[in-house]
This record gives C-alpha cells, sequence and structure tokens, in this order.
C-alpha cells in the first residue's frame, strides 16, 4: 500500500486531470450544434418556431439560453425573454431520465419550469408570478388592451394534467367581441381552474369578479384541429350595466334564479358561435 504522501500525489493528480477534462468539456461542447437541434425539433414537432441566439455555460450542468424568441407559423411573438437559466439533472441523466429546470424573468413577472422525461414517463411542471398582462406583446398585436397581474401553476403528466391561474387588476379598454363594442371593464379578481384529459380541456371555474359585471364560464374545448368549444357561459351585469347595455342584454333569454343570463358558446377558437 502506498504510504500517504504518495497516495496523497496520486489523488492531486487525478483531480488535475479531472478538472482539466471538465475545463475542455465545458470549453469545445457543440453548443451551436446544440442549439441547432432544439430549433428544428420545435419546428419539425410543434406548430412553432424557437429562436435561440446563443447558449452560454456556468457550470457542468448549468446553461444559459440568451435572446429566445418563440413564436407561430405567421411570426407572431408567443414567448420572449432576455435569458433562461438551465440546470441538467446529472444524476437523473445517469438513470436514463432527461430532466430540466428553467426559471426566466419575463413580462416583469418569473417563471419556472420542470420538465422531465423518462422511458414511460413525460412529466412538465410550469409555476408563474406577477406577470404583468399589459406587457405581453400578443395582446396588443390582437388589439386587445388589457392590464393586470397574473399567475399560477400548472402539472401535466403524460397526456393528463391540471392547473390553476389567477388574475389581479383586470381590465379591459376599447374591446370588440364579434363586432360589438364591449364597455371598459374593470374586474378585481379572476381565477381559471382546468383539467387536460388526452386532447380535452375541461374548464371547471372559470370567474371573473368585477362591480359592474360578473362572469362564470363551464365546459370543454377539443384542443385538436382548430379547438372545438362546448361552453356554457353566464353574465350577471350591475343595474347601471344592464340599463346601458339593454340592447345586447335583450338578446339574452335565459335567466336563472340567481340572476345571471345564461348562453351557450360553440364553434372554434378562431371562430366562436354563441347559441342565445
Amino acid at each position: 500500500m502506498p504510504d500517504r504522501k504518495t497516495l496523497i500525489k496520486r489523488l492531486l493528480f487525478a483531480a488535475y486531470f479531472l478538472a482539466a477534462f471538465l475545463v475542455f468539456l465545458l470549453l469545445l461542447f457543440p453548443y451551436d450544434r446544440v442549439k441547432a437541434k432544439l430549433e428544428s425539433e420545435v419546428r419539425l414537432r410543434t406548430p412553432f418556431e424557437l429562436s435561440i441566439a446563443r447558449i452560454s455555460p456556468r457550470f457542468l450542468n448549468t446553461f444559459v439560453f440568451n435572446d429566445i424568441v418563440l413564436s407561430d407559423k405567421k411570426g407572431r411573438v408567443l414567448f420572449e425573454s432576455q435569458n433562461i437559466k438551465a440546470s441538467i439533472s446529472l444524476l437523473g441523466f445517469l438513470r436514463g431520465l432527461v430532466s430540466a429546470d428553467l426559471s426566466t424573468a419575463a413580462y416583469n413577472g418569473d417563471i419556472r419550469i420542470n420538465a422531465q422525461q423518462g422511458r414511460a414517463r413525460q412529466y412538465l411542471m410550469v409555476d408563474a408570478n406577477n406577470l404583468d398582462i399589459g406587457s405581453y406583446p400578443l395582446l396588443k398585436d390582437l388589439g386587445l388592451h388589457l392590464s393586470g397581474k397574473a399567475g399560477g401553476n400548472f402539472e401535466m403528466t403524460n397526456d393528463a394534467g391540471k392547473g390553476k391561474l389567477w388574475i389581479k387588476g383586470l381590465t379591459s379598454r376599447e374591446l370588440k367581441i364579434m363586432g360589438f363594442s364591449i364597455p371598459d371593464l374593470d374586474f378585481e379578481q379572476c381565477w381559471l381552474e382546468a383539467e387536460i384529459r388526452g386532447d380535452r380541456l375541461i374548464v371547471k371555474k372559470m370567474e371573473f369578479e368585477g362591480k359592474d359585471l360578473r362572469i362564470r364560464i363551464m365546459g370543454d374545448i377539443v384542443l385538436r384541429e382548430r379547438g372545438t368549444l362546448n361552453l356554457t357561459v353566464k353574465l350577471k351585469p350591475s343595474e347601471r350595466l344592464a340599463r346601458e347595455q339593454a340592447a345586447i342584454l335583450s338578446l339574452l333569454k335565459n335567466k336563472d334564479a340567481d340572476g345571471f343570463f345564461q348562453f351557450a358558446l360553440g364553434g372554434t377558437l378562431a371562430e366562436p358561435m354563441p347559441r342565445l
């Protein structure tokens, strides 16, 4: 057995070569090829386009994606961030499980994502907090003048998932729906609870609470193709709003005991069709 001095020398040599290997691995790792692979996989497997300016290493299993833009095929920006920090689980990778934690500051809030992919299990978790709705560019592109703070969480395992969304201080201005001008509205609180089962989104609870209008929505949406709607919408206006919008409300014939006007909403996401 080698003496203590020889053992320490050998351990130092081993540590030196291990450190040199890790440094060369970080310097020579083909980040450009990984970036191109990620962009092409998103383009091939989804209806979206992903653009990443560059990938920068921070540690052996930690990287930063710089200037990320996710858009649809028409070029509309769905998400963008200056940088996303990503950490890969090395122990999980050795067990055949690809697991990554991502975090970013976006739209004056923060978003955290955990994604896992194994042989028989796919898992996705998204947690968001204090996102500024008014700074989201897609809403402006669609002509929607909205403001407020949003957050929530979503978990999905294989083809089943559930999530919650909250919005505080939601305001809408100069809104038009199917050619009708909607009065300016302010909602103190908004909630959404939904589940995904296969290709179906089940809206268990969707409520908008405001002084002038309360909205409740339940039903489901078939996500494949254009997205088929099968929703029940309930509206309860204040006395003032009911007087000001009497012409529109006169089209709604169903009214329950709690004072909510009710109608069904069918059609598709692109072309909703109310059934009064």
